[in-house]
């Protein structure tokens, strides 16, 4: 028996052809009368089917050899055993970048923007240089340890509690198959603590330290090159900073702020969304970052500062009320942050702080903990200034409450 073409068959030789897609069988002419006859299989051209066809062939060849060969072909077309075999197509495999894919898309209606793009430009793309990529039992050790070399812990824990969400989802709608329970489980809580779990400690600024902040934001007019003052005036933040103390609102609440936001008596503030720059889109957030609304009760001080700011004869209720020098945009929290605030505040603190064995550089969010730590100093109930500040007692406490404000408090 061969499967060569008509042309070069051994003579006496039953051929395995395919025609369509489908195996038959050639028999040899001059049993047939010198005329072409083939025997259809049913079988589809696979190589599983092509070695049934062979030992077809093989049983044809072996009957005509012994002379029991019946030229009708029933005796051929009758073996039972002969089944169609199409070739199995393996399952692809469900690997880590898949399943991940699959988890970001089912839970991005219920995302804001910034956590959706978060969890793609900072999680999904660790995910998808793993070289680990088949979810099993006893992947998640290996992904662990590349996580280890290629990031830091901190980012490591947080990649693997979102790792084991995402299997944990997958096992809960029969995307995973074969696992009952998430081999990630447990072991982003085996890694360090990140660093603002184990040092939440608050940043604020003493009363001293918040009056030289002020006063160097509102005097800067540029940098002295020997001349005169060129390049961009800090002053022009100088507002802002002056709203950060005064509210203890989130830099990004500011930086979104609309004078829709503001009642039209100054009476008080709602804030209700942010602006913030993930990959360096300007993006509005609905909400704060515990999605919730507030209000916000303006004092004298404040209203005096809205007030001394608000553009005369303004008809675009949802203009901002901080809004960047560059026409029409919002300000850059990093940038500003960058490129502003360690220019003008690091060389006050540094000095302020000079004998402190740790000296902590400071950022927009220290003009929060200031102003919480002088609202509680002040004697506001922290479950006030909770709900003021969209956090919580518990949070004031261990996060924000700054105990170098606290120091002119005696016992009663």
């Amino acid at each position: 028996m061969v499967n060569l073409p008509p042309s070069k068959a051994k003579k006496g030789s039953v051929v395995v052809q395919t025609n369509q897609g489908r195996l038959r069988l050639q028999m040899p002419r001059q049993l047939c009368g010198g005329h072409q006859k083939f025997l259809y299989l049913n079988l589809a051209d696979t190589p599983e089917n092509w070695e049934l066809a062979e030992a077809k062939a093989r049983v044809i060849e072996s009957d005509i050899k012994f002379e029991r060969f019946d030229p009708t072909l029933k005796k051929y077309k009758s073996q039972t055993h002969l089944t169609v075999v199409e070739t199995i197509k393996p399952k692809p495999e469900l690997t880590l970048t898949k399943l991940f894919a699959k988890y970001l898309e089912f839970k991005k209606p219920a995302l804001k923007a910034t956590t959706f793009n978060y969890l793609v430009t900072g999680i999904q793309s660790y995910i998808d240089r793993c070289p680990y990529q088949p979810l099993s039992e006893d992947c998640a050790l290996q992904v662990r340890a590349w996580l280890l070399e290629d990031t830091t812990n901190s980012m490591t824990k947080r990649i693997l509690t979102h790792l084991n969400a995402a299997v944990k989802w997958g096992i809960k709608f029969k995307i995973v198959k074969g696992l009952t329970v998430s081999p990630f489980e447990g072991l982003a809580a085996e890694l360090p603590k990140h660093n603002w779990e184990s040092d939440p400690e608050p940043n604020a600024f003493t009363a001293q330290e918040k009056e030289l902040v002020l006063e160097a934001f509102k005097n800067h007019r540029g940098t002295w090159n020997g001349r005169g003052e060129t390049g961009q005036k800090f002053c022009f933040y100088y507002p802002m900073v002056q709203f950060w103390l005064l509210t203890g609102c989130r830099p990004s609440e500011a930086v979104g702020l609309r004078w829709c936001d503001i009642a039209p008596d100054f009476s008080h503030i709602v804030f209700n969304g942010s602006i913030q720059h993930p990959s360096g889109k300007e993006t509005r957030v609905d909400g704060s970052k515990n999605n919730k609304r507030r209000k916000f009760p303006c004092n004298q001080e404040l209203i005096q500062l809205l007030k001394s700011i608000k553009p005369q004869n303004l008809t675009d209720k949802d203009r901002l009320v901080f809004p960047s020098p560059v026409k029409g945009k919002a300000i850059n929290y990093n940038n500003f942050t960058k490129q502003v605030w360690h220019k003008l505040v690091d060389p006050i603190t540094e000095k302020t702080r000079q004998h402190e064995q740790d000296c902590k550089t400071t950022t927009p969010y220290s003009c929060r903990d200031t102003f919480i730590s002088e609202q509680v100093g002040k004697g506001v109930p922290s479950a006030v200034v909770a709900k003021w500040c969209d956090t919580s007692e518990r949070v004031i406490n261990s996060v924000y409450l700054d105990g170098k404000i606290l120091e002119h408090l005696r016992p009663l």
